[in-house]
């Protein structure tokens, strides 16, 4: 908050304080200001405050009825440290009130844990100042921001998606490598491809949904600090019910098409052969 003295020399910046010896209209100010006046006296001119910040800007027009040095400073002001009020500008109490004393404004309280968020919100109604998640507020008329926030979600999902693609694409090629042996003697038994592909269906389906589960779990820990992992934390917070839905079906429908394609190469070549390669 700027609280600023204009005078003809100039701005120059002093601290603004209340007081119930100064009078309405009135200004008691450090002796040292009389050095910024022509005359050397700063006593009966004339100044204006003015407060200026982000939310508002206000002035106060006062005349200087005194000057104060440390000698004279309590008995003037009704302070006892000179030293830590030095150089200020004392106010009537009532007019730094009106000049200070704004409409509320909003404010952000950031809550680490989560799960004490609706007691700090209620602790916060107690003293008197009125709280409410943010998911209670309506932003429906900024829409820069509510672009934003889909814009930065839609990332956040498809990062996630593509890492949890890739990942999976590996390891399930590496579980069906190892089982190439296992599903060549399938065929050589008589097995047909629609055989071979139920099967790799029931199994891949079983793996993907284990590791989704165990994929939750460790969200689960990260979200009420067991694991302490910062990244995954700041993920987790743009994620719905839906993009958790949206996940397991892709992880599901990809083990299908890469079952589709691991059955295929079973019966693409030999038994023999394929039973001696990778596939």
């Amino acid at each position: 908050m700027g609280n600023t003295i204009h005078h003809k020399f100039g701005n120059s910046y002093f601290r603004i304080m209340p007081s119930d010896k100064v009078q309405k209209g009135k200004a008691i100010v450090s002796e040292d200001l009389n050095y910024l006046c022509a005359n050397g006296r700063a006593r009966n001119r004339d100044i204006q405050i003015t407060v200026q910040n982000i939310y508002y800007k206000d002035e106060l027009n006062v005349k200087i009825a005194a000057t104060y040095s440390k000698n004279t400073f309590t008995k003037q002001t009704g302070y006892k440290n000179y030293d830590e009020y030095a150089g200020a500008v004392f106010v009537n109490t009532e007019e730094y009130i009106n000049l200070f004393n704004k409409a509320p404004y909003q404010s952000s309280v950031f809550v680490k844990d989560e799960e004490k968020m609706h007691e700090t919100i209620n602790q916060l109604n107690e003293i008197g100042v009125k709280a409410s998640p943010i998911k209670e507020f309506k932003i429906n008329d900024n829409l820069q921001a509510i672009q934003f926030v889909k814009i930065f979600k839609l990332i956040v999902t498809c990062i996630l998606i593509f890492g949890l693609f890739f990942i999976s694409y590996f390891i399930i090629r590496i579980i069906l490598k190892s089982r190439n042996v296992y599903f060549t003697t399938l065929r050589m038994l008589g097995a047909t491809t629609k055989n071979v592909k139920r099967i790799l269906d029931i199994e891949l389906f079983i793996n993907s949904s284990l590791a989704y589960i165990s994929l939750l779990v460790f969200i689960t820990l990260v979200k009420y600090n067991i694991l302490n992992v910062s990244f995954v934390e700041n993920l987790i917070q743009f994620l719905s019910l839906r993009e958790y839905i949206l996940m397991y079906v892709i992880l599901i429908v990809m083990s299908r098409l890469i079952s589709r394609r691991f059955a295929k190469k079973i019966f693409k070549k030999s038994a023999i052969k394929t039973y001696n390669e990778e596939v």
